[in-house]
């Protein structure tokens, strides 16, 4: 079974609880992300992801849990734009893994999430700690 996991932290003031992405088993197992902010009553900070899903990074799991066992991390800094779109991706602390890097920035490049309000200049970024699991 494949889970994947994202905790992450705002690089705004704001600051949210962590999120959190599970593969299910099952062919084209879609991702949960979670974004929720602690407390009764608060407000949003981050778009909620919209079915994210790892294709890439699922086409080459043989060969990430060959070399990097059953757990495989790294870490992005991702920007999303008010309207829900990547506008930028970069990887922040590499997995060790090229083949597994690449694979997680152009599946992370394709994510959609949901509107915000504000102007189309202002990002929504966040730092997020991304882990592949094989069970």
């Amino acid at each position: 079974m494949l889970k994947l996991v994202i905790l992450s932290a705002t690089l705004a003031a704001c600051a949210v609880t962590g999120n959190a992405l599970d593969r299910d088993t099952a062919p084209h197992a879609k991702v949960k992300l979670d974004l929720s902010v602690a407390g009764e009553g608060a407000v949003p900070v981050s778009p909620s992801a919209i079915e994210p899903t790892l294709p890439s990074v699922d086409r080459i799991a043989n060969q990430v849990r060959a070399r990097l066992g059953d757990t495989a991390t790294a870490e992005l800094s991702l920007c999303v734009s008010p309207s829900g779109h990547v506008t930028k991706v970069e990887l922040a602390r590499s997995s060790t893994f090229d083949a597994f890097d690449t694979a997680l920035l152009r599946d992370a490049e394709t994510w959609q999430f949901s509107t915000m309000p504000g102007p189309a200049s202002v990002q929504s970024c966040q730092r997020a700690t991304i882990a592949y699991r094989s069970r």
